[in-house]
């Protein structure tokens, strides 16, 4: 006759503290799991190792835009998490002890609930990198934007969600297989949120920004419902913490009534995300775009009026030091009386990511209105010279823009302007020699160039409208910088009124800079001749 073994399940209360000890084992377990582990050094590589290969990239973080986009690397420690958590609950199961441990004093619900509870561990460390860089990038040079506390709070929310979710694979499948199916689901959802524009990314971990799409801009203008999100990522987590202490045990009218009310939260949470922009927001953004005056402040440097946008005001100083560069070169009796520079957003691509014109005529009107004539425009995008940047395009645009108003003594078109003979060698040469970044800028954006026939075009906001330089008067100005530029900066003003004079060719502008005239350009070339 064979007898069965009748274990007895819980055949006495669990002892006061036995279930906070469980929840610390807990989170010994999960922040010494390889996954953690390795997710958590792939973080901090991804942050650490650019930092050290490229220091310029440190320098004028858009925090508005860090706020996003340090949840990126993080999402790694999420997925660590997940598995984490699913291979802990799955234990048991795995080594076969489910049975002698339900010998023990602690329901398995109990052990659930501190499995769950153990998640806020690796969620504090992901809290902690992810507000430690944001502290880096604050206190950078030229930092402008803000931190937004409800995208910084989204990361250890999505943490405790990712690992929540492998607790319930576990619970409600002991298929190792499961686990791994889940993973893959969830990644590619992440991925969609990551890539998409569509309104439903908010309904993933981390909702991404496409940098073009949504250039540097104040923070108020941006379409971005954080606290929703956040409500989102909570409200699921709690019905998910429900459904798993269901599934787990705990049998308590309380469970179902919560985690419909969580499931209530959730809903309307991404419902709210859902909701385009509204009118408002549409009418300060485009106002933004087309009339910014109203929204800046200003400041005067000498004989220069400076304005931008309040968060942006930081990037002043680097303005400053690219004009007063080379206004020190114009001759006293050359220089304009007085110059304003006002700070526009980059304006959207065309079809297959062509350049458009400047809406100069809009902005034109804005200016004089403000009291600021004829204002050069400067993008909220912007980076230190030798960061291997696309924001490097602007600094050496921007200054290429300063150099043909102070040769030309008028603005430039709403597509680009050619600036041949004398003045396309002066323009060139006073916008890259202007500050130190500007020579590492042009460098930078010479080096990723291909095609061109030596044509040189530095464009601005993204548009078409900047400086275009001919192949003979390119390649003068990079003998005049690669010479002495004591000498080459007597020679400038020496020769300042003829130089700038629409006649004089490149070979009367080498003659008079004492330099070799370059040799005939490619058949072909569309500018100069």
């Amino acid at each position: 006759m064979t007898t069965t073994l009748d274990i007895p399940r819980e055949v006495r209360p669990a002892p006061r503290g036995i279930w906070r000890a469980l929840v610390i084992s807990e989170m010994r377990r999960l922040m010494t799991h390889p996954a953690v582990l390795v997710s958590l050094a792939a973080i901090l590589a991804l942050w650490l190792v650019p930092f050290a290969v490229n220091p310029a990239g440190r320098s004028f973080p858009y925090l508005t835009a860090l706020s996003v986009t340090v949840q990126y690397p993080l999402l790694l420690l999420a997925g660590g998490t997940f598995i984490a958590a699913n291979m802990i609950a799955l234990r048991p199961h795995r080594h076969r002890t489910y049975e002698f441990e339900s010998v023990l004093s602690m329901p398995w619900w109990r052990r659930t609930a501190a499995l769950a509870a153990a998640t806020l561990a690796p969620a504090t460390i992901g809290l902690l990198v992810a507000g430690a860089q944001l502290a880096v990038q604050v206190s950078a040079p030229g930092a402008a934007g803000v931190v937004r506390p409800g995208e910084l709070l989204a990361v250890p929310a999505a943490i405790v969600l990712a690992g929540l979710f492998g607790t319930l694979v576990a619970v409600a499948s002991r298929n190792t297989a499961a686990g791994f199916i889940s993973i893959v689901v969830l990644a590619i959802v992440t991925f969609f949120g990551l890539a998409s524009e569509n309104r439903g990314r908010w309904l993933t971990f981390v909702a991404g920004q496409n940098p073009f799409a949504e250039p540097p801009m104040p923070a108020a203008l941006l379409d971005r419902p954080q606290w929703w999100h956040l409500t989102w990522l909570l409200a699921l987590s709690a019905v998910v913490v429900g459904v798993t202490l269901w599934l787990s045990g705990l049998r308590p009218r309380i469970v179902p009534v919560a985690t419909a009310l969580s499931l209530a939260v959730a809903v309307l949470a991404a419902t709210m995300q859902l909701v385009p922009p509204s009118d408002e927001l549409n009418q300060r953004l485009a106002q933004a775009q087309n009339a910014p005056a109203a929204q800046q402040e200003c400041a005067v440097r000498g004989k220069v009026t400076y304005c931008a946008f309040p968060e942006f005001r930081s990037r002043v100083d680097a303005w400053s030091e690219i004009v007063e560069g080379q206004l020190a070169v114009v001759p006293r009796d050359q220089a304009p009386a007085a110059l304003f520079v006002r700070q526009h957003l980059p304006i959207a691509t065309g079809n297959e990511g062509t350049g458009l014109p400047l809406p100069l005529d809009q902005w034109s009107s804005d200016d004089a209105a403000a009291g600021t004539p004829d204002a050069i425009p400067v993008s909220t995008r912007w980076t230190e010279g030798g960061a291997d940047s696309f924001d490097e395009t602007e600094v050496i645009g921007f200054s290429a823009w300063v150099a043909a108003v102070l040769i030309t003594r008028g603005q430039l078109g709403a597509d680009g302007t050619e600036l041949c003979g004398g003045r396309g060698v002066l323009a060139l040469w006073l916008a890259t020699s202007a500050t130190p970044e500007t020579t590492k800028a042009l460098a930078t954006i010479e080096s990723h160039r291909s095609g061109g026939g030596g044509v040189v075009s530095l464009a601005s906001l993204n548009s078409h409208a900047g400086v275009i330089v001919g192949p003979r008067e390119a390649a003068l100005a990079r003998t005049l910088l690669a010479a002495d530029p004591a000498t080459v900066r007597a020679a400038v003003a020496a020769n300042w009124k003829e130089l700038t004079a629409p006649g004089t060719d490149v070979a009367r502008a080498a003659k008079l800079l004492g330099r070799s005239e370059p040799g005939p350009a490619a058949p072909g070339i569309g500018i100069c001749g």
